[in-house]
């Protein structure tokens, strides 16, 4: 049985795999932007998205960076915002395996950034730089508090 987040994440995926085949974009990009209207999540048709993704309150206030690479078992709490702090420098941000993102916490890259396998990034937190696999960051700007 499926529940109504599992049915939520297989739209997203529907859309992003309609987006790359040229003779469906157009309805994928309806389908993001019926999204987008109804659940003010923005996550783009260009986001690679891996097993497993979880989004408590269907990714309500989510927005990720077009370029972005989201790993396996990861889970993104409300208001979450994966982006670039320069707009115009080309930027590929990645997301590892069994990440979890607390609400309302912003991951900020400037070129390559990546957040490695198994890494809890605290409530609120201000990402800006890369993390490391297994660690726990917090604050503003994000530290490491626990490995």
């Amino acid at each position: 049985m499926h529940t109504k987040e599992d049915k939520y994440i297989r739209f997203i995926r529907l859309y992003c795999k309609l987006f790359s085949w040229r003779v469906t974009k157009p309805i994928a990009k309806t389908l993001y932007w019926l999204n987008r209207l109804v659940f003010s999540c923005d996550i783009p048709c260009s986001v690679k998205i891996g097993k497993n993704l979880h989004l408590p309150h269907f990714g309500l206030g989510v927005v990720v960076h077009p370029r972005t690479i989201i790993g396996n078992n990861v889970k993104i709490y409300q208001q979450v915002t994966i982006g670039v702090r320069k707009p115009g420098i080309s930027s590929t941000i990645s997301i590892g395996n069994d990440v979890i993102l607390g609400a309302g916490c912003k991951i900020l890259g400037c070129g390559e950034m990546s957040i490695g396998n198994n890494v809890k990034v605290g409530a609120n937190s201000v990402v800006l730089h890369s993390v490391p696999d297994n660690v726990t960051v917090t604050g503003i700007p994000a530290k490491i508090v626990e490995k």
